[in-house]
């Protein structure tokens, strides 16, 4: 009759383990796989604003990115501050479509006139 081992051998590493427990790689790849199969959140999308000011003695067009993260109510206070000032217009969009179209969308609103229409051509983009 053979000898009889304290231990067995995991059939995926080859470790040797107590009889009943379970090897530490099965544990590693139970993890794996519940993360694999969780729904991935991805880079969080931001919410920032865009102001669009008018110098009301020269006309000169300025946009530039509200450098912080835009909440609610700091949508609600710069809606206000647009209806109490003619020359400031604001706009919101997701940080990453500022990133990749910046560029583009302060070329369309530096223009001298920007309609409502001009803005629904942009896309991804909402006047506050």
């Amino acid at each position: 009759m053979g000898t009889r081992t304290p231990y067995r051998e995991c059939p995926r590493c080859g470790a040797h383990i107590d009889a009943g427990e379970i090897c530490d790689c099965h544990r590693e790849r139970d993890a794996e796989d519940r993360e694999a199969q969780a729904p991935s959140a991805g880079p969080r999308m931001k919410l920032i604003a865009v102001c669009r000011e008018v110098n009301k003695y020269t006309g000169q067009v300025a946009v530039y990115k509200i450098e912080k993260e835009i909440t609610g109510e700091d949508v609600r206070n710069l809606a206000i501050r647009a209806k109490l000032n003619p020359e400031l217009r604001y706009f919101t969009m997701i940080s990453d479509r500022w990133e990749r179209f910046g560029e583009a969308i302060a070329g369309i609103l530096r223009r001298r006139t920007v309609t409502a229409a001009d803005v629904d051509r942009i896309g991804g983009i909402v006047e506050l």
